[in-house]
């Protein structure tokens, strides 16, 4: 009943955004594959690795230009001009996360690109958090509170997001996912630009997820370029659907809005804090590179990588409908559940690693 709703708010214009996003990101991964292995500009395999081989990490240009291009075409922006704000931060993001690809630029540029690209539209695009919803009391929020907390929620989310490109399938496949969920949200509240965006994102992913997973002569990565891009694509569909309130007679109605937006990329926030937590408690930068993400646990444990993949998304997908179907429990309730069951989950294969490692230590003892 709720999906049919919702397909009675999709139009034209979302369904040719995706339709044309894949068909240009199919054309263009052939050609930048074989330019990225003329250039030499292949992932080498080291100690963190999960592939074998070199393969291409260029994969974030296609992506951005099905988006950049198929965006262009639908979106129309008539009333708000915040689209002429937004696609310059995009194209910001997108160059910051080339030239980490290409030359590895310092962190603190990087970090310096993100809070730009954020500001752009934050500010200008006026794209922000105005309100906490009620929660710990808090309503409306000052301006210049509300810029510096939607900062800070931009940054984290677009890092959470780059972090969690680790696996074959994975950053795609969960970009699929949640640009489906926020594409089909935002075409509710009628909101179709945004929609557009998203569905344009899901049609440049497409053809990357079945290239980077199933491809062979033209497997490639996707690298900072895309994962970063994604990630701001993300901050900014996710702050949209945080600024529009429903009715409580309407069937979307949540009185948990906060906690259900946030459910939507709960797997790849929950574990970022939980490796930045164990980091920082061994007494490292929480940016210190290593292998304890969920994705890093499920590879150690003999599954393959888009097995691990399917799991993580299946994971994600389960928990925001967990959270959907509760979301008028209070944030607060809400929050201890769907994190509470996040980090349990992606502990799992942690747990069970460490267990194998005792029986095998136990059994490999010399008897007394």
């Amino acid at each position: 009943m709720t999906f049919n709703l919702i397909l009675e708010y999709l139009n034209w214009n979302m369904l040719f955004s995706l339709l044309i996003a894949a068909m240009i990101s199919r054309i263009a991964i052939p050609p930048v594959v074989r330019v990225a292995r003329a250039k030499k500009l292949v992932s080498v395999q080291n100690g963190r690795s999960s592939h074998l081989g070199t393969v291409p990490y260029l994969g974030g240009i296609p992506i951005f230009a099905a988006l950049a291009i198929s965006a262009s075409l639908f979106v129309k922006d008539d009333l708000s001009q915040e689209f002429q704000y937004i696609f310059p931060a995009i194209l910001i993001i997108f160059f910051i996360g080339l030239k980490d690809d290409i030359v590895n630029i310092r962190p603190l540029t990087k970090l310096y690109g993100q809070i730009l690209a954020s500001l752009l539209v934050i500010i200008l695009a006026d794209v922000r958090i105005s309100t906490l919803h009620g929660i710990l009391g808090i309503g409306e929020l000052n301006l210049i509170v509300s810029y510096l907390f939607t900062l800070l929620v931009f940054v984290a989310l677009i890092n959470a997001f780059n972090l969690s490109d680790g696996i074959d399938g994975l950053a795609s496949g969960l970009g699929i996912q949640i640009s489906l969920i926020f594409g089909f949200w935002l075409a509710f509240l009628q909101h179709d630009d945004y929609a557009v965006l998203a569905f344009a994102l899901v049609g440049g992913l497409i053809p990357f997820y079945l290239y980077n997973v199933f491809g062979k002569k033209y497997k490639l990565f996707m690298g900072d370029t895309g994962s970063l891009l994604i990630g701001l694509i993300f901050s900014i569909l996710a702050v949209k659907v945080l600024g529009c309130e429903l009715p409580t007679d309407s069937m979307l109605y949540a009185s948990a809005l906060p906690m259900l937006v946030v459910s939507v990329m709960i797997i790849s926030i929950a574990d970022t804090i939980r490796v930045f937590v164990f980091r920082i408690s061994k007494g490292k930068s929480p940016f210190h590179a290593d292998k304890n993400h969920f994705h890093h646990y499920l590879i150690a444990l003999g599954i393959n990588h888009w097995k691990a993949s399917t799991i993580i998304i299946i994971s994600n997908t389960a928990l925001f409908l967990l959270a959907f179907s509760l979301r008028n429990i209070g944030d607060i309730k809400l929050g201890f559940l769907v994190f509470g069951l996040a980090f349990a989950i992606t502990l799992t294969p942690r747990i069970i690693l460490e267990l194998r490692k005792k029986d095998s230590t136990r059994r490999g003892a010399p008897s007394q």
